[in-house]
């Protein structure tokens, strides 16, 4: 994976008063929304010591430090999605009211109502993950995500890294405008999160991304091409969550009305 700095700028911020109409031109525009402490700090603390303790009720966290910060046991096996181990512990996180309850939070649904200009429906399939160090296999490739929600293609995502998350603990970078190339062929195959892909020669793109602070949130609209970053840290835990928003009265595809991962 190609991480040099001379393929990424920074994020355009957005301003998250504005009205409907600008929200939805800068939409329009770059396929995506950046928005600096959209979502206050104490909300976002309180699902990151939630999850944390399931962590480390794992024996996923080292005992010896302070849990809020997410530092990995020393010699634990780094886990990813589909892992049998992994799995035990995600699908208790999903049932954890205050990572259920987030992506309602009224920063982020008034965002999506403007961006969407009307009554707005949040996917019940909420969606985690706990990135491990030392596993840069598991980065989740560049994709769309209609790939996997399908529905309308009006459906927008909302990725907030729980916690701060510096550029090398791995957070989203997107492609600008990507997102008026319409629906993609997904045809590369990797071992990462998702595991399908759209192929990018990364010599010839510019992707945004920045370091997340606390309330971070990046909106984006389902065709916009992105990828997590991997997380290069020796010792860091990154969690985030990842929600999707569409109109109420819009096509939806059942398997989103259902929790992340309930058809296995």
């Amino acid at each position: 994976m190609n991480t040099t700095t001379e393929n990424y700028a920074p994020f355009i911020e957005s301003d998250a008063h504005a009205g409907s109409e600008e929200l939805r031109a800068q939409m329009e525009e770059t396929g995506y929304l950046f928005f600096r402490a959209l979502v206050p700090e104490e909300e976002v603390l309180r699902v990151r010591k939630d999850v944390f303790e399931l962590c480390r009720e794992a024996g996923w966290l080292d005992p010896s430090r302070d849990m809020m910060d997410g530092i990995a046991a020393p010699g634990h096996e780094p886990l990813m999605e589909g892992m049998p181990d992994y799995m035990a512990v995600y699908r208790h996180i999903l049932k954890v009211p205050s990572f259920f309850d987030f992506p309602a939070q009224p920063a982020l649904a008034q965002v999506a109502e403007k961006v969407l200009n009307g009554n707005i429906l949040i996917h019940p399939r909420r969606i985690g993950r706990v990135t491990f160090p030392h596993l840069l296999s598991a980065t989740t490739p560049a994709h769309q995500d209609h790939f996997y929600i399908r529905g309308t293609v009006q459906t927008y995502s909302c990725w907030t890294p729980l916690g701060e998350c510096p550029r090398e603990l791995g957070g989203l970078a997107v492609l600008p405008g990507s997102h008026r190339e319409g629906f993609l062929d997904h045809t590369v195959k990797t071992a990462g999160v998702g595991g399908t892909g759209v192929p990018i020669e990364e010599s010839d793109v510019l992707w945004h991304t920045n370091d997340f602070g606390l309330g971070d949130a990046l909106f984006f609209h389902s065709f916009t091409i992105h990828k997590a970053l991997p997380n290069l840290t020796s010792d860091h835990l990154r969690l985030s969550t990842d929600n999707r928003y569409q109109r109420v009265e819009d096509e939806i595809d059942p398997a989103a009305l259902l929790p992340h991962f309930s058809e296995n």
